[in-house]
């Protein structure tokens, strides 16, 4: 009798055990499926962004690295949320956003025009639509500091990417909305960061000043999109601000 319960005893510690394990594993699968459905959400802005500074022939060199980096990105980004993901209905986004990256790689290697211009566009704003609803499944309730900077590098890249949209042609009042709204909120979520007080003196005094030098300068730009005449410094300041929030991304993600 003893021998049976002390066996009952192992099987019930090995089978908690066991799920424990298993609740661990499917919080690390939720985590990369977060994580990398977020770095789609500003690749997808990135690379449309690029894209239009090599269709008119502006910072050629850098737009043309980097859009090569995140073509490669992206692919990594979605295999991952599709070999992590676990209910039907995320495969299902995944599965379509897939096919609107085979979509997106014809049409960059296409001759630059209007038309494909305007369904490049479309097809960084499927693949934005569905990383954020991925993103959103799987996010907790409660905003991290984590959440505020990678979100800030995501409306970054939007109102950079609407900027030279505008000044390659598409002039729709619904882009001209969505690059002020971009500002608006990037602007906003700034002022939690430089009223964030944990931060190290290093980090404020590197990627925190550098922020909050650059942006009331860069944001008057940004919001210019209607003289669109500044298409490199918009080029250079969004990649010094990127550094500076790639700074605060990883020091947030080791603390």
């Amino acid at each position: 009798m003893k021998l049976f319960t002390q066996k009952k005893f192992m099987n019930t510690v090995m089978l908690s055990l066991m799920l424990s394990a298993t609740q661990i594993m499917a919080k690390e699968s939720n985590k990369d499926v977060l994580f990398n459905a977020e770095r789609i959400t500003t690749i997808s802005q990135e690379l449309a962004k690029n894209y239009f500074y090599i269709q008119q022939g502006i910072q050629v060199s850098s737009a043309k690295k980097i859009l090569k980096e995140d073509m490669l990105a992206l692919d990594e980004a979605i295999k991952k949320v599709k070999k992590n993901s676990k209910d039907e209905e995320t495969k299902s986004i995944v599965d379509f956003m897939l096919f609107s990256v085979d979509e997106l790689k014809s049409t960059i290697k296409e001759t630059a025009n209007e038309e494909n211009g305007a369904l490049l566009l479309d097809y960084t704003e499927t693949l934005l639509e569905g990383s954020e609803t991925i993103a959103k499944h799987n996010k907790g309730k409660t905003e991290s500091m984590l959440d505020v900077v990678e979100e800030m590098e995501f409306l970054l890249e939007r109102a950079s990417k609407y900027y030279i949209a505008f000044r390659a042609g598409y002039t729709d009042a619904v882009n001209v909305t969505q690059g002020k709204l971009a500002v608006e909120k990037f602007e906003r979520l700034l002022e939690k960061v430089k009223a964030y007080t944990f931060y190290s003196e290093a980090i404020v005094n590197g990627p925190v000043k550098k922020l909050s030098k650059y942006w009331p300068v860069s944001k008057n730009f940004y919001l210019g999109i209607k003289q669109n005449d500044l298409p490199t410094i918009v080029f250079i300041s969004t990649k010094h601000m990127k550094t500076a929030l790639e700074e605060l991304i990883t020091y947030h993600k080791k603390n």
